[in-house]
């Protein structure tokens, strides 16, 4: 994944602070799969609601995603990347009414081959990745670890296939979540101690 982190932990900075219940409502929009050179389709916005279900079962219910249809005052943005954009996956700052959000961007990438499976696992890691980004997440050079970094080498055949192998059907995603449990604990030590549990 060719990411460089521009969001710096837009959550700890705006939503924590104003955290009064035991879960922040963290809203979210999803790009319809209307954008003409992307290769998404509708399946695809199902790939980044379970990356976020994966964070909020991380967080033990810390998080908590609000999706929402309104694009401008959504905290964070899913957009499916177009394929002359030169944008594979990177969670980029924006501000919304004064607080700081995040969009996604994700390029479909279709594998060679016809594994369907194989597609779904890298938008799916692809999405958990740059939200990863947006909870303030930053690179590792640790090859089990979702926020893993090509930029320390790497087998990237390797990175996707491994958690393909683990699917049998597309629901299997949503009982692996992909991350390792040095990102459950880096998730976790993100959040200020303030915030109730």
């Amino acid at each position: 994944m060719r990411n460089f982190l521009r969001s710096v932990n837009f959550l700890s900075i705006a939503l924590w602070a104003a955290a009064a219940a035991p879960a922040a409502d963290i809203t979210f929009w999803v790009e319809p799969c209307s954008v003409m050179n992307s290769a998404c389709d509708a399946g695809d916005a199902d790939l980044a609601r379970w990356a976020l279900e994966a964070w909020k079962k991380a967080s033990g219910g810390q998080l908590h995603f609000v999706e929402t249809k309104d694009r401008a005052n959504a905290l964070l943005r899913v957009l499916w990347a177009d394929k002359n954009s030169g944008l594979y996956g990177e969670a980029v700052t924006v501000n919304v009414n004064g607080r700081r959000g995040s969009e996604l961007h994700i390029l479909i990438a279709e594998p060679p081959g016809k594994d369907r499976l194989l597609r779904d696992t890298i938008v799916y890691l692809t999405c958990l990745h740059e939200s990863g980004h947006a909870m303030g997440l930053r690179h590792t050079a640790a090859f089990p670890d979702i926020m893993y970094s090509f930029q320390f080498g790497g087998d990237i055949d390797e990175y996707f296939g491994r958690y393909r192998r683990k699917l049998t059907t597309r629901e299997d995603i949503r009982k692996n979540s992909g991350m390792s449990a040095a990102d459950r604990d880096a998730l976790l030590e993100s959040i200020p101690k303030g915030v109730p549990r």
